[in-house]
């Protein structure tokens, strides 16, 4: 009788598993610019009257001085910028005490062009860059800016079964990766570039369709909808900060 409940209850984890991973949202996926929508987001940029640099970007927010040295920022990574000169500021993100990403922003008029190199896990680079136009404030890189033009080097992700209920996140292109369960707990993201402050938990909220809420440091960030479409081949994530109502949309194809 012990052996045919352990057998019955091997055949019944076996079948569960199989339904997670025949999930539709489990797969290769990789982002499709030209039908997603990822610009409209701001960010605000203030100097403070002890010289010290306030940025805002949803609720990511974080001081720093254009002195060179490291500063914290809310995802457990630090930050270094110094000025280049009147219209160039140069920036370097490390995670772990590893250069991230290397970031140039240059100013011309009411435009902030960011040209940015981020590490990759075999230590090659993956390119990318956006536009910001100001919207108020101001002079020079200070003010409120709304993102015009976004070119993402980061465009892969990989969903994968965890058990009976739960869904593993690889995201390639910087070696991040999280496993999480569909029970609304918070699960840490780890990896390479990974702060160690963020975590992602999870729930159903469909046949085809999952919520993830990002926090940082237990606070939400925001909230990424998740939905496949009917013919399996499109997975839309609709993302919307905790604090404001800017949302944004990636399209991924299935690969």
């Amino acid at each position: 009788m012990d052996t045919t409940f352990r057998a019955l209850c091997i055949l019944g984890l076996a079948a569960a598993s199989l339904a997670a991973a025949d999930a539709p949202y489990i797969g290769k996926w990789k982002l499709n610019p030209a039908k997603s929508q990822l610009t409209g987001e701001t960010v605000t940029v203030e100097k403070m009257p002890d010289g010290t640099i306030h940025q805002q970007q949803g609720d990511f927010v974080f001081s720093f001085k254009l002195d060179g040295k490291e500063y914290p920022m809310p995802d457990g990574s630090t930050t270094a910028w110094k000025v280049v000169d009147a219209n160039t500021w140069d920036r370097v993100d490390r995670a772990k005490g590893k250069v991230a990403v290397t970031s140039r922003l240059t100013l011309q008029g009411d435009i902030v062009t960011i040209t940015y190199h981020a590490t990759k896990p075999d230590g090659g680079t993956l390119d990318g860059s956006s536009k910001w136009k100001r919207v108020s404030g101001g002079p020079g890189f200070y003010g409120k800016f709304k993102s015009t033009e976004q070119n993402s080097a980061f465009s892969n992700m990989e969903l994968t079964a965890n058990g009976a209920d739960g869904v593993s996140f690889r995201f390639p292109d910087d070696g991040s990766m999280c496993d999480a369960k569909l029970d609304g707990k918070d699960y840490p993201v780890t990896g390479p570039q990974a702060g160690g402050k963020e975590t992602f938990s999870l729930k159903k909220t469909g046949a085809r369709s999952i919520e993830i809420t990002e926090k940082l440091d237990g606070k939400p960030m925001g909230v990424d909808k998740f939905v496949v479409s009917a013919d399996g081949k499109t997975l839309t994530d609709e993302g919307t900060p905790a604090s404001t109502k800017e949302i944004t949309k990636a399209v991924f194809d299935r690969q």
